[in-house]
């Protein structure tokens, strides 16, 4: 299973994960998910974060955000 890095790269936040992964040889897929268009507020994003905030980080059945 692949790291998944859910971001918008406008997101200091979101660069500085997708940066760290980056630097330390980390495989993941970054999943946009665009601020601009309240993609955070979905039903389906709030599965992965309840607290609608980016960035999350999904290793299989774990899910680590702010």
């Amino acid at each position: 299973m692949t790291l998944k890095v859910y971001a918008d790269r406008m997101s200091q936040p979101s660069r500085a994960v997708i940066i760290f992964c980056k630097l330390n040889g980390i495989d993941f897929e970054e999943v946009r998910v665009d601020l601009s268009k309240r993609q955070q507020l979905t039903p389906e994003f709030r599965e992965i974060n309840p607290m609608k905030k980016l960035p999350a980080i999904v290793d299989g059945r774990f899910k680590l955000f702010e």
